[in-house]
C-alpha cells in the first residue's frame, strides 16, 4: 500500500497564503472524515455484536419452544399410556369377574344335578322297596287263599287233599322262591345302576373340579402378565424421567454457555469502546503550522491499526 504525506517543512512555506490556507483545511475535512470514519465503524461493529447477540437469544427461545413442546407431547403420549393400561386392567378384572361367575355358576349347576341324581336314585329305591313289598304281601295272600282253599278241599277228601296239598306247597315254594330269586336280581340290578350314576356324577364333579382348576391357573398366569406389564412399564417411565433430567441438566450448561460466551463478547465490545475513547483522548491535536496531507490508503492502515479493527479481523 502506498503512504504518501507532505510535511510543512518541506515545502509549504513556499505556497502562496490562499494554497497554505487550502492545505489547512483539506488536512482538518481529512482528519475529521476519518474520525466519522472511524465512529461509523465502531457503530456498525456495535450493530454487527447486537444483532448476535439478538439472533443468540431468538435461538434460545427457540430452542425452549421447541423443548417445552417435546415435553408436552411426551406427558400426553405417557397419559394416554396410563390409560389404556388402566382400559386393560379393567378389562382383566371384567374378565376376571365373569369367568368366577361362571365357574360359580357351573358349580351350582353339578350341585342341582348331583342333588336331584340323589333325589331320583332315592325315589327309585323307595319305589323298589314298596313293590317288593307289594310282592310279597300278594304272594302271602295267594298262600293263605290256596290253604284255606286246600283245607277245605282236604275236608272232602283226606287223601286227595294231602296230596294236592303237597303239590301245592311244592309249587308255592318253588313260585316264592323265583320270586324272591327275581326281586334279589332286581335289587342287584338297580344297586349296579345306582352305582353306576354315582360313578358318572362323581366323574362329571371331577371333571368340572378339573375345569375350575384349570381356569383358576388361567387368570392366575394373566394376572402375572398384567403385573409383569405394569413392572414394565414403571421401569420404562423411570427411565424416561432419568433421560429427561440429563436433558434438562444439559439445557442448563448449553443456556450458561451461551450467557458465558454473550458476556465475553459485550465485555469486549465495552473493552473496544474503551480503547477507541483512549485512543481518541490520546491522539495529539494538529497544529496549522504541521499541516499534512493524509492519502486514503493511510488513512486506512491507521483504521487498521486501530483495537476495534484488531478484534474483527481488520474490517
Amino acid at each position: 500500500m502506498m503512504v504518501w504525506k507532505r510535511r510543512s517543512d518541506q515545502g509549504i512555506k513556499e505556497l502562496p497564503e490562499e494554497r497554505k490556507a487550502l492545505a489547512e483545511r483539506y488536512t482538518i475535512d481529512a482528519e475529521e472524515a476519518e474520525r466519522r470514519e472511524e465512529i461509523a465503524a465502531a457503530a456498525a461493529a456495535t450493530e454487527v455484536e447486537e444483532q448476535a447477540r439478538r439472533d443468540a437469544q431468538a435461538e434460545i427461545e427457540r430452542k425452549t419452544a421447541e423443548e417445552e413442546a417435546r415435553r408436552a407431547a411426551e406427558v400426553e403420549e405417557r397419559a394416554r399410556r396410563a390409560a389404556e393400561a388402566e382400559r386393560e386392567r379393567r378389562a382383566a378384572d371384567e374378565r376376571a369377574r365373569r369367568a368366577a361367575e361362571e365357574d360359580a355358576r357351573r358349580a351350582a349347576e353339578a350341585e342341582e344335578a348331583a342333588r336331584r341324581r340323589a333325589e331320583a336314585e332315592e325315589q327309585a329305591r323307595l319305589a323298589a322297596e314298596a313293590e317288593e313289598a307289594r310282592r310279597v304281601a300278594e304272594a302271602e295272600e295267594r298262600a293263605r287263599l290256596a290253604a284255606e282253599e286246600e283245607a277245605r278241599r282236604a275236608a272232602e277228601a283226606e287223601e286227595a287233599r294231602r296230596v294236592a296239598e303237597a303239590e301245592e306247597w311244592a309249587r308255592l315254594a318253588a313260585e316264592a322262591e323265583e320270586a324272591r330269586r327275581l326281586a334279589e336280581a332286581e335289587e342287584a340290578r338297580r344297586v349296579a345302576e345306582a352305582e353306576e350314576q354315582a360313578r358318572r356324577a362323581a366323574e362329571e364333579e371331577a371333571r368340572l373340579a378339573a375345569e375350575a382348576e384349570a381356569e383358576a391357573r388361567r387368570r392366575a398366569a394373566v394376572e402375572e402378565q398384567a403385573r409383569l406389564a405394569a413392572k414394565a412399564e414403571e421401569q420404562a417411565r423411570l427411565a424416561e424421567e432419568r433421560r429427561l433430567a440429563r436433558e434438562e441438566q444439559a439445557r442448563l450448561a448449553a443456556e450458561a454457555e451461551a450467557a458465558r460466551i454473550a458476556a465475553e463478547a459485550e465485555e469486549a465490545r465495552l473493552a473496544a469502546e474503551a480503547e477507541l475513547e483512549r485512543d481518541a483522548a490520546a491522539e495529539p491535536a494538529t497544529t496549522p503550522e504541521e499541516p499534512a496531507l493524509v492519502s486514503e490508503s493511510a488513512a486506512n492502515e491507521r483504521n487498521e491499526e486501530l483495537p476495534i479493527y484488531r478484534w474483527f479481523g481488520g474490517r
